[in-house]
């Protein structure tokens, strides 16, 4: 008996290692749901819709993106006229890289007054969200740091992402070739427009990382930014240098569509299973923390 619970908690251990899930079981202390399970990414916790969660709390770009498209289609909806959370997506940087951070912000104004960024908006639907406008200042203009010449002297940009369209995802293939999505586009246009303003050539890479991990990641140097789709917080704040707000979000409950219409405000989710990306605003909003 010893031995064969021995192997059921090696195997759950297994798949906790693989498929990055926790759970917050029977927890009071909720503010949403009975029980939380925790996973590597919005898609994951997605998949999981009607076998291991019953509903998920992620971001609405995300969310009325694959109610429409992908394999998901049809199955699963937002629950409507529950906005969970009202927020903005920064850009992230290492703290105290201000004079790096002023160039992403002046890039993005300029991307912005010049049309760019709402030709890169409508391809992904996302033209609505938009945060950017003419009157936008860059708080960090008159920054004189060593960052941006660090980044000039390496001549590289790593970004760090996750997967979840459309901010960032493969388009057909997992290959670096056909990354894809509005923030893996308006990066490379922020690039582009950084190389003609300076006659640089700047490279931009894309790193997937576990979203948990982001601020060691920037810290450790691993990456030199963070553009996903990354909620701004004042905590966020504190430990990052982020960008100049671009994008509108919310959050959102997703369900199987045959059960949207039994939930229909935060006190329906009483007795449910509900699924977020570790690290996420939409576990601040499930553990209200």
């Amino acid at each position: 008996m010893k031995k064969f619970l021995t192997l059921i908690l090696t195997a759950f251990m297994t798949l906790t290692a693989v498929f990055g899930l926790t759970a917050c079981k029977n927890d009071d202390s909720l503010a949403m749901g009975k029980e939380m399970v925790k996973y590597n990414t919005q898609l994951e916790a997605i998949a999981q819709l009607g076998n291991s969660v019953d509903a998920v709390v992620i971001d609405s770009i995300m969310g009325g993106y694959y109610t429409v498209f992908g394999d998901y289609a049809g199955q699963i909806a937002i629950v409507p006229n529950l906005t969970l959370a009202q927020e903005e997506y920064g850009i992230a940087a290492k703290k105290g890289s201000l004079a790096f951070m002023s160039e992403i912000n002046k890039a993005l104004i300029a991307l912005n007054n010049n049309g760019t960024m709402a030709t890169i908006a409508n391809t992904f639907g996302v033209s609505e969200s938009l945060s950017i406008s003419s009157a936008t200042i860059n708080p960090y203009a008159s920054a004189t740091d060593n960052s941006w010449n660090a980044i000039k002297n390496t001549g590289t940009i790593v970004v760090g992402i996750t997967i979840f369209a459309p901010i960032a995802f493969y388009n057909g293939a997992t290959i670096a070739e056909n990354l894809t999505g509005f923030d893996i586009e308006l990066a490379k246009a922020v690039v582009a427009y950084l190389n003609t303003t300076y006659d640089l050539s700047l490279n931009v890479q894309f790193q997937v990382i576990n979203w948990d991990q982001k601020e060691a990641l920037l810290e450790n140097g691993s990456i030199d930014l963070v553009w996903n789709g990354m909620t701004i917080t004042e905590q966020r704040s504190n430990d990052m240098c982020i960008s100049v707000p671009y994008l509108y979000n919310k959050q959102v409950a997703i369900v199987p569509i045959s059960e949207v219409n039994n939930y229909t405000d935060k006190e329906s989710f009483k007795n449910a299973i509900i699924g977020v990306e570790a690290g996420s605003a939409g576990e601040s909003v499930v553990s209200g923390k």
